[in-house]
């Protein structure tokens, strides 16, 4: 007999509304969650994306599960991996228990993955953490420091392209938490060697961010 829940689910109703109702309905919360671990059509990823949504607004609603948004981490679906990224650093507004310090060793290792995508998800999430708990600003510039040396990949090649597109990020990234630095000198060299980037964008991003911070 088919999940009548499911069902509702694969007509993808309006997501804002679906959101609206989750947040006054969270005891629906933990339908969605199984939903994502067990359904193999392709309404799981409606309902992490409804899950990531109700952690922006609302992230103590989602606290609860944390264990289960941390497993996603290690998912074999790319898009359900970027969802976790994300959503944990949403969950950081709501982590008085410390819960990341478990996990935080996996969350920026996969700012190293050979995935572009992945990469840059944690890139753009991590300010979030350093604005609940500032102690994590160094670990994280460090790994930040880093990017530099990766390679990504495109169909299995590197890809010179996605490594500017980084830049961009980890740029991002050190304009948010530059006050608070202590990598201050190893911040502006980085966005030095940007300014001339053939990606517009980033020699933007560069060129912005020194006119801003540098001494």
């Amino acid at each position: 007999m088919p999940d009548e829940f499911v069902e509702f689910l694969k007509g993808k109703p309006d997501i804002e509304s679906f959101v609206e109702e989750i947040i006054g309905n969270p005891e629906l919360i933990p339908r969605l969650i199984s939903i994502i671990k067990t359904e193999k059509s392709s309404v799981k990823f409606y309902c992490e994306k409804t899950v990531r949504l109700v952690s922006e607004k609302r992230p103590e609603l989602v606290y609860p599960y944390y264990d289960d948004i941390a497993a996603l981490l290690d998912s074999e679906n790319s898009f359900l991996k970027w969802g976790g990224i994300i959503t944990l650093s949403n969950l950081a507004a709501s982590d008085d228990e410390g819960r990341f310090k478990r996990v935080s060793k996996k969350y920026f290792g996969l700012l190293h993955s050979d995935a572009m995508v992945t990469a840059a998800n944690v890139a753009g999430s991590a300010y979030k953490f350093v604005e609940k708990d500032p102690g994590y600003e160094k670990l994280i510039t460090r790994e930040m420091l880093k990017v530099p040396g990766d390679t990504y990949l495109n169909k299995g090649e590197p890809s010179p392209e996605c490594s500017k597109i980084m830049m961009g990020n980890i740029i991002d990234y050190f304009d948010k938490v530059y006050d608070i630095s202590k990598s201050k000198k190893e911040m502006i060299e980085i966005a030095e060697s940007q300014v001339d980037c053939s990606r517009k964008k980033v020699a933007k991003k560069a060129r912005d961010f020194l006119e801003k911070h540098r001494p």
